[in-house]
């Protein structure tokens, strides 16, 4: 598993995934989260919308994402 770090102060879960290149886009982010999921902090979410912030973290495929 590939680890990430993300600077911000609050990032919405599907803007978090195009930003990071994990996923092209917002728009298949979008949809890939709410037919797929992700885990946040260890709880599945399929809330493209969900906001992120310091100390969180996503499990996305092979990578985990904290927010820093």
């Amino acid at each position: 598993m590939e680890n990430l770090e993300f600077q911000t102060e609050m990032i919405a879960l599907k803007d978090l995934l195009k930003v990071t290149r994990i996923l092209p886009s917002g728009g298949i982010a979008k949809r890939v989260i709410k037919d797929e999921g992700v885990l946040v902090n260890d709880k599945p979410c399929f809330l493209p919308g969900k906001k992120l912030y310091k100390g969180d973290w996503v499990i996305f495929d092979d990578y985990k994402i904290t927010i820093v």
